[in-house]
């Protein structure tokens, strides 16, 4: 969105009360024109559980069409589109749980995840296992809910579980990491991000958390003679943060400039209070498969309400998803159902149209003919676009 005139008209904001079941969500959406941005939060008894932001390019001296409703309607559609997510949510959990599966569960729970729901995203991972106890992804979710709640032995005694049953990747030991950390457990902490490193060299999430933990050590543990010496550890954690820099766009020059320079003046926690901010939105869950994620659920779930404005919504979604990750095979299969799902409707409206020109004219041959057509010829086609 592009905001043309006078930036210094008054920010625009809306706030909703948002009830589900005996719980109360307060979303409340609004512009910061100093910064271009809209930011969304949502709370819950008052505690801040999610933040989003959405840029928007401010452009002055231009004359156009009056910037306060363009502004305005972005922002209504971010608040609007944020509340009816969140009853989604609910409403999917509710129908799942009268015929739990496993997959969708797990959907479910990532997006929880995503909105910061933690406790119910524990609820419905323990729901997968209790399907299937076997379940690594499950198991990894869960360990992930945990390490949030910082309730780390429990995410460290998922995680072995998963080590132990052969599934070796790098974010298992990155996850490993991150809950030793936390326990101030820095060698094990860092022997796990070794590993993980070990099997994914470019493993940027990796290089940050060992960064952040090189200069946590040094803080409470600085002399410690199974640990490199102080300088050592800042000359490592500012080399790996230089690599994340290159390699990530959104880890800015101001920001590490920011971070640099509270390590040169040997503030580490301001430093680390910066690292740790930010690296959700450096390494935030995969967008390309929620967007996957939350199509499914709703096809699956809610279909019925599925409206064209948002089957078209996702069709976009997904073609830019795959523009940058073109061999993620689950977002090629999700387009597929969107434009099948886009020829069911075609296909019946159709129907429908043939239907009605003979009710017009019940003797008009060219529609009593397309009509057959689409009963004979079309039956299988029909079968195949009601199965999905």
């Amino acid at each position: 969105l592009r905001l043309w005139g006078d930036v210094s008209m008054p920010d625009i904001g809306f706030n909703d009360n948002v009830a589900i079941g005996n719980r109360i969500f307060h979303v409340q959406t609004a512009t910061n024109k100093a910064k271009g941005i809209v930011r969304c939060e949502i709370f819950e008894k008052g505690r801040l559980i999610t933040v989003q932001t959405f840029n928007y390019e401010r452009r002055k001296g231009e004359q156009a069409a009056p910037p306060e409703e363009h502004i305005k309607n972005f922002v209504r559609d971010v608040h609007q589109s944020t509340i009816d997510e969140i009853k989604f949510l609910f409403k999917v959990s509710d129908r799942i749980s009268k015929a739990p599966n496993a997959n969708a569960l797990l959907k479910l729970g990532t997006l929880f995840l995503k909105h910061n729901l933690v406790t119910d995203a524990l609820k419905t991972f323990k729901k997968v296992l209790e399907i299937d106890p076997k379940s690594n992804r499950a198991l990894i979710l869960l360990a992930t809910a945990y390490t949030r709640l910082n309730r780390n032995d429990e995410a460290i005694n998922l995680l072995n579980r998963v080590v132990k049953s052969g599934y070796n990747y790098a974010d298992v030991y990155n996850k490993l990491g991150m809950a030793y950390t936390n326990k101030k457990n820095f060698i094990k902490a860092l022997n796990y991000y070794q590993e993980a490193l070990r099997i994914n060299p470019n493993y940027h999430e990796a290089q940050y958390n060992t960064a952040i933990t090189y200069l946590e050590s040094i803080i409470t543990q600085r002399e410690s003679s199974y640990l490199p010496p102080p300088s050592i550890r800042i000359d490592r954690a500012r080399q790996l943060l230089r690599k994340v820099k290159e390699s990530s766009p959104l880890f800015t020059e101001e920001q590490f400039l920011s971070i640099e320079q509270h390590i040169d003046r040997s503030e580490f926690e301001k430093a680390i209070h910066l690292l740790v901010n930010q690296r959700e939105r450096l390494f935030p869950q995969d967008t390309s498969s929620l967007i996957s994620t939350s199509f499914y659920l709703k096809f699956m779930y809610d279909g019925v309400n599925l409206t064209e404005r948002e089957i078209r919504q996702y069709e976009q979604e997904l073609k830019d998803a795959i523009k940058v990750k073109p061999e993620y095979a689950d977002l090629w299969n999700s387009l597929g159902v969107v434009h099948l799902i886009q020829c069911r409707n075609l296909f019946l409206q159709a129907l429908n149209e043939f239907d009605r020109a003979l009710e017009i004219n019940p003797s008009y041959e060219k529609a009593m003919k397309n009509k057959k057509l689409v009963e004979n010829d079309g039956k299988e086609f029909l079968i195949l676009l009601r199965a999905i």
